[in-house]
């Protein structure tokens, strides 16, 4: 029995090192399709261009990606992976939970100057909320941001800094449908320079309109 434990240690050892060498390719793939899509968007990126820009060949790609669509959905979990880690980070820096409200648009607009490629989420999302098919997973993801900005709201309220008469998952639904206008905006008027600057001018007019009465 013991002789049987130790080769499949060692079977298992082997095999490691080969998981590990796939998810690198597989993140690297990711990354590579993000900045594709960020540029060109969904229907104007090739697949064969990704294939080629990212080194693999198409029995690799398709080893771990089953279709173009299946990709960009892939690409926008990942990306939103990331930001939700740095908004995360950067939200429990600050002490009332209004200040980390705000701080997680204000941590993806440095998220959206330091990585271009954090723009394939909204660019895809746009595309491909068309399809029906992919439009329930896309909407997974949004959720998830909804939610987390629902519960800062909710928190801020118990703590007296929001106005206690409004719906807290509205005013979360709200708040991400404007960081994303926001962002399209953005891009349009100034490719994305002026997006910090009119974060902050929204962020200030929430400030107003949900913060409680001193009547």
């Amino acid at each position: 029995m013991a002789t049987r434990t130790k080769a499949t240690e060692r079977q298992t050892a082997r095999a490691a090192p080969a998981t590990d060498r796939g998810e690198v390719t597989r993140r690297h793939i990711l990354e590579v399709a993000a900045a594709a899509f960020a540029e060109s968007g969904f229907a104007g990126t090739s697949l064969n261009d990704v294939i080629k820009q990212a080194g693999v060949t198409k029995g690799g790609f398709y080893f771990h990606f089953q279709s173009k669509g299946s990709l960009a959905v892939e690409v926008i979990r990942h990306k939103q992976e990331q930001w939700a880690g740095r908004v995360i980070s950067a939200s429990l820096q600050h002490a009332t939970a209004n200040e980390r409200l705000m701080a997680v648009p204000r941590a993806l607009c440095d998220l959206y100057e330091q990585d271009p490629a954090a723009k394939s989420i909204s660019r895809l999302c746009m595309e491909l909320s068309e399809d029906r098919t992919l439009a329930p997973e896309l909407w997974r993801q949004f959720g998830t941001w909804i939610e987390l900005t629902s519960s800062l709201v909710r928190a801020s309220q118990q703590e007296g800094s929001i106005r206690d008469d409004v719906d807290a998952d509205l005013v979360g639904e709200y708040l991400v449908t404007t960081f994303i206008g926001t962002e399209c905006m953005a891009d349009m008027a100034s490719a994305g320079a002026d997006m910090r600057e009119r974060v902050e001018r929204h962020i200030a007019l929430c400030q107003t309109l949900f913060q409680p009465s001193t009547v």
